[in-house]
């Protein structure tokens, strides 16, 4: 068994943890990031992030920008994170720039700005790199961050209520203990929750399967929003490139669901749309292509499109938009515990619009590598005790069964799809619970270790869908996508997060207020009367500023 001592462990190998690791190796502080896969090869963040947003426009502004972000969301969104997200982004874009990332600037030499899915103005800036995560892990390693690959972590230790380190796991089944002050837990979401995954990001080696949910979920961590899973339509053309989608009367579907934002409304629109054309026959649904801007046709994601006039379109699921909970600087309610990207929830409330993503990664990896140093700076370090590490040991030792994970793996995502996808409703979600609490009485204790790491993840997997489940039928409305259609109003009584605490082994379920806060008065009163009311209803958490 191998142990490693650090100041700042964080766990996870993507865009948000190679942000973090930038930010944190500074004053003297080691610096560990563990990457279960291969650092700018694994999780969503190489095929993924090409457009972030920000308020370049001069046209555009903070409020515009920030009402847009709640209003998407559901008015579920924790309001700090998201003004911290608007407020610190030109300084994390400038950051990307000096590590040699840049994006596309139009003949004049200006940005090149698109109006995403959401928007209602053009703020999606698009990067020139083809893969953003190697240009921030070469910055990461010239400042001398310790970078392990191939290690799954499997528990975070705790003392005296604080996270202190993890467990971890190499391929070859060699054991690790790293004893850290600090962790920043950043190791991606769930993309393989459901059986359409999407097609850039269908190799093993880039999925993600909730381990960052499991973590924070067994050390005690409250998780937020696991209801609201965003799907997609695929290809998402028109939000990005324009042009018009057909169903095959011939008819602009999206005319009778949002008349004005057609294409380029809230995700969580435009796929329920896609979703009922399908289901009541009118399918197949085309792209109708008017052209790819030059000054974007010779990158990856819009390649495919270029020159043709019709590309059909289907359905792909995205990511959970919930996560552990945080406040603005990242902390977790565990001290020493820290969690940023698609870990983390709040930030993004019931939908997320495009190039938000992208930005998340980059802000919450920046404030949560600033923190995490400082917590390790003003904290002494904790020894594990021992007996945490030989029940991990013995918990990872058990599993020698004969059932063949990927099999697991694959009946999970069906269930999740069948009974918990785009539209749900009592009876669908409570046959999944049934069927879930199935697989871990019978199959889940019975898996084969052929392949520690996907025994493992069918484990996360499972808890993972269990948590989703029972947050969206504790949810009784609909709201953005999380559709009910035995609720299919949206009702106030539900503006609050449905919260997941483990007690004695158990999912349970609670409720957290929506952090409001007051500084944002001032942008209020240039909202519409509607928005303005929504939020003057909300209530107002002690504490909140």
């Amino acid at each position: 068994m191998k142990n490693i001592v650090t100041d700042v462990l964080i766990i996870g190998g993507g865009a948000t943890a190679c942000r973090a690791s930038i930010e944190c190796i500074k004053d003297g502080i080691k610096v560990d990031l563990v990457d279960k896969g291969k650092v700018g090869e694994s999780g969503s963040s190489p095929a993924c992030l090409y457009g972030l947003a920000s308020p370049f426009n001069p046209d555009d502004s903070f409020d515009l920008f920030f009402e847009d972000w709640v209003k998407s969301g559901g008015y579920i969104n924790d309001q700090n994170l998201v003004y911290e997200a608007i407020k610190k982004g030109r300084e994390v874009i400038e950051g990307l720039e000096a590590f040699g990332i840049g994006f596309r600037k139009n003949q004049d030499g200006t940005r090149f700005l698109y109006k995403g899915a959401g928007h209602r103005m053009a703020r999606g800036l698009t990067v020139d790199s083809p893969n953003i995560v190697n240009p921030l892990r070469k910055e990461a390693e010239k400042r001398g961050v310790n970078i392990h690959e191939g290690i799954m972590i499997t528990k975070l230790f705790i003392k005296n209520g604080r996270v202190i380190g993890a467990f971890g796991i190499s391929r070859d089944r060699e054991f690790l203990v790293f004893n850290a002050k600090s962790v920043i837990l950043a190791a991606g979401g769930a993309n393989w929750l459901y059986p359409n995954i999407a097609p850039y990001i269908i190799e093993p080696k880039y999925r993600t399967t909730g381990d960052a949910f499991a973590l924070a979920f067994n050390a005690g961590a409250p998780l937020i929003d696991m209801e609201f899973t965003q799907f997609r339509e695929s290809p998402p053309g028109a939000a990005r490139f324009g042009g018009r989608y057909l169903n095959r009367l011939g008819e602009r579907f999206m005319e009778k669901y949002e008349p004005k934002a057609l294409e380029k409304a809230p995700r969580s629109k435009v796929v329920e749309a896609v979703y009922r054309e399908l289901k009541e026959g009118r399918g197949p649904l085309i792209w109708e292509v008017e052209g790819i801007s030059e000054t974007i046709a010779d990158l990856p994601f819009a390649r495919n499109f270029v020159g043709k006039k019709h590309v059909e379109i289907k359905i792909d699921f995205q990511r959970i938009l919930g996560g552990a909970k945080i406040n603005e600087r990242g902390e977790t309610p565990l001290p020493g515990l820290f969690s940023a990207g698609e870990s983390s929830g709040g930030l993004h409330g019931g939908d997320r619009m495009q190039g938000n993503g992208f930005l998340e990664t980059q802000v919450f990896g920046f404030i949560t590598g600033k923190n995490a140093k400082v917590f390790a700076k003003q904290n002494e370090r904790l020894d594990i005790e021992l007996n945490q590490i030989e029940d991990e040991k013995s918990r990872i030792n058990s599993i020698k069964g004969t059932i063949d994970p990927e099999g697991v793996v694959k009946e999970i995502q069906q269930i999740m799809w069948e009974n918990v996808g785009i539209i749900r409703d009592e009876k669908s979600l409570k046959m999944a619970v049934s069927e879930l609490e199935e697989i871990k009485r019978v199959k889940i204790l019975n898996l084969s270790s052929d392949n520690i790491f996907s025994a493992l993840e069918a484990n996360n997997l499972l808890l993972t869908a269990e948590m989703v489940t029972k947050a969206a039928l504790t949810r009784r409305e609909t709201r953005r996508t999380h559709i009910r259609s035995d609720y299919p109003a949206t009702d106030d009584e539900w503006l609050k997060h449905v919260c997941i605490r483990k007690k004695n082994d158990e999912i349970v379920i609670d409720s957290l207020p929506i952090v409001i806060i007051t500084k944002l008065k001032q942008f209020l009163q240039n909202f519409n009367s509607e928005l303005s009311n929504k939020f003057l209803r909300l209530p107002r958490p002690s504490g909140s500023q």
